[in-house]
């Protein structure tokens, strides 16, 4: 089993959480990472090579600094380069890809406290990925519930590693298999 990882950080090389989250992943069986900004420097997306990953996937892990209550921009290009003409112009080979399980794996900077209906923002991470959802929604996919490691740059060592193992478990707890029916995200 498959499990497509694509990482979408611009500064991945000197970012410590989320180089620590996907080092934790390393020996994961079926692992396969592709690091958006690494692949595509110039922001030209390849829809061929990146169409195929998706159809070899059995799960999908989206992984990414929030930026802004969104994803980096390379994230949301990704999804406009290859899900649209597969999902609008490919529909039979699209479907493929139902009940494809998708989890969404985020590091913020702010305190958990931020991501509350009572807080400055008045959301929480749940409610900030509803495009994300909508989009799982559109395409079949199965929504899982994110994973979120807050207030990245006051973690100490040992939270750290906690998190990198929290993660770990996340990503394994995520269902592998395609279903051919029941509810989508």
């Amino acid at each position: 089993m498959t499990t497509v990882l694509l990482l979408a950080h611009p500064q991945f090389a000197t970012s410590r959480v989320n180089r620590a989250l996907l080092d934790g992943l390393d020996d994961s069986p079926g692992l396969e990472v592709a690091d958006l900004y690494a692949l595509y420097p110039d922001g030209q997306v390849d829809y061929t090579v990146e169409r195929e990953r998706i159809l070899r996937a059995h799960r999908l892990v989206l992984q990414f600094p929030l930026y802004w209550y969104s994803t980096p921009p390379l994230l949301k290009h990704w999804q406009d380069v290859v899900l649209t003409p597969l999902f609008y112009g490919e529909p039979d080979i699209a479907a493929s890809t139902r009940g494809l399980p998708l989890l969404v794996a985020t590091t913020t900077g702010g305190p958990p406290a931020s991501y509350r209906s009572d807080s400055l923002i008045g959301l929480s991470i749940t409610e900030l990925f509803a495009p994300l959802r909508a989009t799982a929604r559109r395409c079949g996919w199965l929504w899982q519930a994110p994973f979120a490691v807050h207030d990245v740059r006051n973690l100490d060592d040992a939270a750290l590693a906690r998190a990198a193992r929290d993660y770990r478990s996340a990503v394994a707890a995520t269902p592998t298999s395609r279903q051919t029916t029941g509810a989508a995200a």
